[in-house]
């Protein structure tokens, strides 16, 4: 079991029980005990594997109009809503805005600290994410023919998105975004994922790849060759590139297969979820709550927020990657895009 305390809070509990308590970090619940899974079969898809865990709805919160807990309140909607109330509807689906991309989230990948599942779409995608909120082409982009002012409202619909994103980070997700980490670290640091992924590497080194590290083995060749972010102008990845791709995504996946770290690691991370979720229900159940009556009040000031806003684009408060990003748990790191 972990227990979250640290060296200085025992050194404290040694002195006076006063202090010790003064001391206690606030946060959820994180004390965990190690699964024993055995060697449970790998998952149909990721998708299959997020779909049975306890956790998947509420790190989808505002992100998935079907999460079961605020159905509907999404930043999608949001921005949908800021547009007609700004008299631009119509250009709701043209005009950027902010989402978060949650790769091995509520939106699966078939990539990641989990290896790569499925022959089949290593052949057919590589390294692109054909299971993603947009498929393998990104976000949706502003539209060329978007009128000025539509554009406009979409770059002060935009910020208002941000803003909101922002605030339910640090407000009513706060204890969401702390738990999402929490299981990540868990995750990371069971033995018997480090196990799975130590023969991931094995097998990947008999077939000349060396890496130790599932997820970055497959986001670094996807940035090398450009499946992620292509540059104005840039064609994109050469036949030759796009060949030497595959076969790597293929190896991945069939190494995946032979150590069995997909199914390891979703039997691992579905039991750190249900603990947390157990131990922290009423948390939660707060949390979703928040957000809700936060989205409502958001709706209901759309008018003066508009008249507010800047027509120019502002960066989100959080930085990608960092603990806001809210993907699935993983030590990869996520972003947000407009």
């Amino acid at each position: 079991m972990r227990i979250r305390m640290g060296l200085g809070l025992l050194a404290c509990c040694g002195l006076a029980v006063a202090a010790c308590t003064a001391a206690t970090p606030r946060g959820p619940d994180a004390n965990v005990t190690v699964p024993a899974i055995g060697r449970p079969p790998a998952p149909a898809s990721v998708q299959a594997a997020l779909s049975s865990e306890a956790f998947t709805s509420y790190a989808g919160l505002g992100v998935v109009a079907s999460d079961g807990l605020a159905p509907g309140d999404t930043f999608a909607a949001l921005h949908t809503a800021c547009m007609t109330a700004g008299g631009y509807g119509q250009y709701a689906a043209s005009a950027p805005y902010n989402i978060r991309m949650t790769g091995g989230l509520a939106f699966s990948q078939a990539f990641g600290p989990w290896g790569y599942v499925g022959v089949s779409l290593a052949e057919q995608y590589g390294f692109a994410n054909p299971d993603g909120p947009f498929g393998s082409g990104g976000p949706p982009a502003s539209s060329p023919s978007l009128p000025v002012a539509a554009a406009a409202a979409g770059n002060k619909c935009l910020n208002i998105v941000l803003g909101f994103d922002d605030a339910q980070v640090a407000h009513s997700m706060a204890g969401i975004e702390t738990m999402n980490n929490e299981i990540a670290a868990d995750v990371i640091a069971d033995p018997d994922v480090k196990k799975a992924t130590k023969a991931w590497s094995a097998c990947m080194a008999k077939n000349g790849y060396l890496s130790g590290d599932p997820d970055g083995f497959a986001l670094d060749e996807a940035r090398s060759i450009g499946v992620q972010a292509v540059t104005p102008g840039d064609t994109g990845p050469t036949h030759a590139q796009k060949t030497a791709e595959t076969a790597m995504a293929v190896t991945d996946a069939q190494c995946t297969q032979a150590s069995d770290l997909a199914g390891i690691y979703f039997a691992v991370q579905a039991s750190y979820e249900q603990q947390f979720v157990t131990a922290n229900q009423q948390a939660l159940n707060v949390a979703v709550g928040q957000y809700k009556a936060a989205f409502a009040r958001e709706l209901s000031k759309l008018p003066e927020l508009l008249a507010a806003a800047s027509g120019t684009p502002v960066q989100s408060g959080r930085k990608p990657g960092g603990p806001g990003g809210r993907r699935k748990p993983s030590p990869a790191s996520s972003a947000s895009v407009g």
